[in-house]
């Protein structure tokens, strides 16, 4: 790829390049041509002005100023009166047909004009004509073969230096070009490199089975350079491949975690039973048993919770909750708790007059979600803290908070809250690490988001953003 990259930026210099030459050789060969123009015709104005006053003069000061002007320059003169007769000359005849077609527009009144530029294959001279006379008198005629060879000669040295310049600044644009379009293009193919190696190492892991989405053949990918192209089709196959492990990973929770409920109930209930006939230390150890039970299977059950909401799409619910009600049920619900941790709650909630908050989440997903809040509060705000619970509409969004006053979490502990299994350095109450995984999951499959942050002046804070829904569809409902 990296040599189409230098070929854009090279073609792009090459145009840089010229774009500059060029007018400044243009404007060169027509600056010379201006002062060559400029000196030939003083020249043949000063005949002239001594043809004009020839009466006046010697006859042979005519011919002796022309002589020396051809000794001089090289250049032919000839000067000649109304009738064509030659008055004058000195290296150039008037018989000449070019000549003579040249005088015929002087005695025209008809003056040379050198339209075009001065270039190094231009004529080797250049006939200059000037008419004797003032006003519409025409007495006669100036002609003078003007040779270009100094002018040719200076042009096609200052265009030797353009194209030297020209030719420096492309070589090293080249050269940046070369620097760069390899700088650009390594990334890249590092990048194809790696993400070919990763995809390798994901199919060998991919179970079998697993179907990857059809692409359009006729989207993006089908355009630009090869290697570009080669890597958008890796990387989304590589998308595929990890999409499906990821669903075959959940599959697998979900399908262990629903296989292990029925023998962990079983082992409960025989636990129980064996209980029965069981007292002293056997007792306590059978105590200590049950508790270990209970806990692998809230965990077994927060597993399959985790994996059923994860495996949502965002935003594919289609329930509808009344959220100052839930909030106000599960307040309500959870101060004895908190009473009997020693904390002290409350509840903000919009006014009654206000029409009810509608949020496009299932019931029971937000009651789990304000359980999971809840319990966090309960199990590590502390006692002496004081817990606030509630909800208002923000924008587009719909706002719910649970904010708690007690010890919280560390910087580095916070980022992480919500990682599964993660339990803050400073909390020794009992959980699985799962919760706020579940409620980050419930609310992002209902099209929301979860944030933790840290409370003021002190404690954690947690929000809710859910999607409002409609309530013409609810009330259809």
């Amino acid at each position: 790829m990296w040599r189409r990259v230098l070929l854009v930026l090279v073609a792009y210099s090459a145009i840089v390049v010229l774009g500059l030459s060029v007018p400044l050789a243009t404007t060169v060969s027509r600056e010379r041509l201006q002062r060559f123009t400029e000196s030939r015709t003083a020249a043949a104005t000063y005949f002239a002005d001594l043809a004009d006053r020839e009466p006046e003069l010697r006859g042979t000061e005519l011919q002796q100023a022309v002589e020396r002007y051809h000794d001089v320059y090289g250049e032919g003169v000839v000067v000649v009166d109304r009738t064509g007769t030659t008055r004058a000359s000195a290296g150039l005849s008037a018989r000449s047909p070019e000549v003579a077609a040249a005088v015929s527009e002087a005695l025209r009144n008809q003056r040379t004009r050198i339209s075009s530029g001065l270039t190094p294959w231009s004529p080797t001279s250049v006939l200059v004509t000037q008419p004797i006379g003032t006003g519409t008198q025409v007495d006669g005629a100036v002609v003078i073969a003007a040779s270009t060879a100094a002018a040719k000669r200076d042009v096609a040295r200052s265009w030797a230096v353009i194209a030297g310049g020209a030719l420096a600044m492309l070589v090293l644009g080249s050269l940046i070009a070369v620097a760069l379009s390899r700088w650009t293009v390594r990334p890249l193919t590092a990048l194809t490199t790696r993400v070919r190696a990763l995809r390798a190492a994901i199919v060998d892991h991919v179970p079998a089975g697993g179907e990857s989405r059809q692409h359009d053949p006729g989207d993006r990918r089908r355009s630009g350079p090869p290697e570009v192209r080669e890597l958008a089709r890796i990387f989304d196959a590589m998308a595929d491949d990890i999409e499906t492990a990821t669903a075959a990973q959940r599959r697998l929770v979900a399908d262990t975690a629903h296989a292990l409920r029925n023998p962990l109930a079983a082992v409960r209930f025989r636990l129980d039973t064996l209980g029965l006939g069981l007292s002293g230390r056997s007792l306590e150890s059978h105590r200590r048993t049950l508790v270990e039970i209970d806990r692998l299977d809230r965990i077994v059950e927060d597993l399959l919770v985790l994996a059923t909401a994860e495996s949502r799409p965002p935003g594919s619910s289609t329930g509808v909750s009344d959220v100052a009600a839930i909030l106000a049920e599960r307040h309500d619900f959870w101060a004895d708790a908190l009473e009997d941790a020693g904390m002290s709650s409350s509840i903000a909630l919009p006014a009654e007059s206000a029409r009810p908050m509608l949020a496009a989440v299932d019931e029971d997903d937000l009651v789990r979600v304000m359980d999971v809040l809840l319990s966090n509060a309960v199990n590590h705000a502390g006692a002496g803290a004081s817990v606030e619970v509630g909800c208002r509409p923000e924008g587009a969004r719909i706002r719910i908070w649970v904010a708690d006053t007690g010890r919280g979490v560390t910087d580095d502990d916070l980022r992480r809250v919500t990682e599964r299994f993660f339990r803050a350095s400073a909390g020794n109450a009992p959980g699985s690490g799962l919760g706020l995984s579940i409620a980050q999951a419930l609310v992002e499959g209902a099209g929301g988001e979860l944030s933790v942050s840290a409370g003021h002046p002190a404690g954690l804070r947690i929000d809710l953003g859910l999607p409002p829904a409609d309530p013409l569809a609810h009330n259809d409902s």
